[in-house]
């Protein structure tokens, strides 16, 4: 055989190379080499300050007034779709006596706002009426008829974003919208201030609340709305009870707050069984009022169909409320 031959290894074969072995390197690691003198550590007010950056940072990102397109996205749903509402508008001019008329008018930031305006012959009293969230002034046509049914004119018109108004909604946005409204009722359309009624649905209590706090008005209508807004978000997204108000966008539209001042006679009207808004808030908003009012509950209704569940005590509410304003009460 071959000497050269490879040969098995065994546990007694010496493996031996051409190559000499070379120690590995002395990696002990000397720590005490590497410790910092006492001045050169971090100090621990230092730290804290670093930590507290970093959380102020992460909740400036998760605020609600950081999220605002979010905010913007969770609570408006406007509806831009442009109905053909000259049948239901002819009969209402028809059979109520009344003539319809679509109005423009600005709001604060200069965007123009659509409205339209239902002047009933022989009327002493105006509805000013902020609707919610979602729809346009279409949708709040029969509120519209039964108003109109009291003996009242009609002011209906839509935040910016919705229906035929420019620009684009927001929680101050619509505030603006509300007053520009109200000025537009008072000075344009020739109103005065004790012959308005300021009526608010869902969303549109709190711009009503809103104007009520800036402008006068004869009495103050909340049907369906929420106490603040702060109160409502954390009731629907748990997550935002770690964040106080001031995190909130601005106005916070605290309806409670601003009745607490308010001398408006007002009314209440809400569903029992709205899973919506529930009506905790309206218990809330009548505890908190200071002036004179009436709470209407209504057994039947849910948040989108009290005029369907309801109407006999609907239509009650408001008669009632006509009766005791032209009795002064």
């Amino acid at each position: 055989m071959n000497s050269n031959a490879s040969q098995p290894i065994t546990e007694d074969t010496e493996i031996k190379t051409d190559v000499q072995a070379q120690q590995a390197p002395d990696l002990k690691v000397r720590l005490r080499r590497w410790k910092l003198k006492d001045s050169e550590k971090p100090s621990f007010k230092r730290m804290a300050a670093i930590e507290a950056v970093k959380l102020s940072i992460l909740f400036f990102i998760l605020s609600p007034v950081c999220l605002f397109q979010l905010t913007r996205i969770l609570l408006f749903f406007p509806d831009q779709t442009a109905y053909d509402m000259k049948a239901p508008l002819a009969t209402i001019a028809d059979k109520l006596k009344t003539k319809v008329e679509a109005v423009k008018f600005k709001s604060a930031n200069g965007k123009m706002l659509n409205g339209l305006y239902f002047n009933r012959q022989g009327s002493k009293r105006v509805f000013l009426l902020s609707h919610g969230n979602a729809g346009n002034v279409a949708h709040r046509i029969p509120h519209v008829i039964h108003m109109l049914q009291l003996g009242a004119s009609v002011l209906l018109y839509d935040y910016q974003g919705y229906g035929k108004s420019e620009g684009d909604p927001s929680v101050s946005g619509i505030v603006d919208d509300g007053i520009a409204a109200y000025d537009y009722l008072t000075k344009q359309l020739g109103w005065h201030a004790n012959q308005v009624v300021l009526y608010g649905e869902s969303l549109g209590c709190s711009v009503t609340c809103q104007i009520a706090k800036q402008r006068p008005a004869a009495a103050l209508v909340l049907q369906s709305g929420f106490a603040s807004l702060p109160g409502a978000a954390r009731d629907r997204f748990i997550w935002l009870n770690l964040f106080p108000d001031f995190t909130f966008p601005q106005p916070q539209l605290n309806n409670c707050q601003i009745l607490r001042s308010s001398k408006i006679p007002l009314l209440i009207i809400h569903g029992e069984k709205d899973n919506i808004l529930p009506i905790k808030y309206a218990d809330q908003m009548y505890a908190a009022a200071s002036s004179p009012k009436q709470f209407v509950r209504l057994k039947n209704s849910g948040h989108n169909d009290v005029l369907e569940a309801d109407l006999k005590d609907y239509v009650a509410a408001l008669t009632s409320l006509f009766k005791q304003l032209d009795q002064g009460v």
